[in-house]
């Protein structure tokens, strides 16, 4: 059909009439289901033959790996060792942190006794030399706060320290 003109009534795409014979068939509408049951009837997909008859061990997917020579550790073993490290680790490392929580408690005859034994922790591991890297690594970051450029004076609640 030509720019600018205009098809007549009843005529198809091309602007050609169409004849009754020509119409397509309207396609029926499917029934919804009515349950789920019904409806998981309908979808359920065929299940594809496996390529091998004694299952997946046999194929040569990609993502299958063959059996490891030596059996593998088991993984909460693993993740066992893993966390008892991290705990020691940190209770080394860490006493600062272990006393400033005990002191954040709800004071009772309870949390004095954490209080006592965390600042014997920490007093230990000081003895031992544990607690310089902390110590340092802080005493470093107040240098670095307590910089200041050119002529500027300190702020105002650091003298009050």
């Amino acid at each position: 059909m030509a720019k600018g003109t205009r098809k007549a009534a009843g005529a198809g795409k091309s602007g050609k009439p169409r004849a009754a014979t020509e119409r397509k068939p309207r396609a029926r509408r499917a029934r919804p289901p009515a349950d789920a049951v019904e409806e998981i009837e309908r979808t359920e997909p065929e299940q594809a033959p496996l390529p091998d008859p004694t299952g997946l061990a046999h194929t040569l997917s990609p993502v299958d790996l063959p059996d490891p020579p030596v059996p593998l550790p088991h993984g909460l073993r693993w993740a066992s060792q893993a966390i008892a490290v991290a705990t020691l680790v940190l209770a080394l490392l860490n006493a600062h942190a272990i006393r400033s929580w005990s002191y954040q408690l709800t004071p009772n005859d309870w949390t004095a006794s954490i209080v006592t034994a965390a600042e014997t922790w920490y007093d230990t591991l000081d003895r031992a030399g544990l607690n310089r890297p902390v110590e340092a690594m802080h005493d470093g970051w107040q240098s670095l706060k307590e910089k200041r450029f050119g002529g500027e004076a300190p702020p105002a609640d650091a003298a009050q320290r």
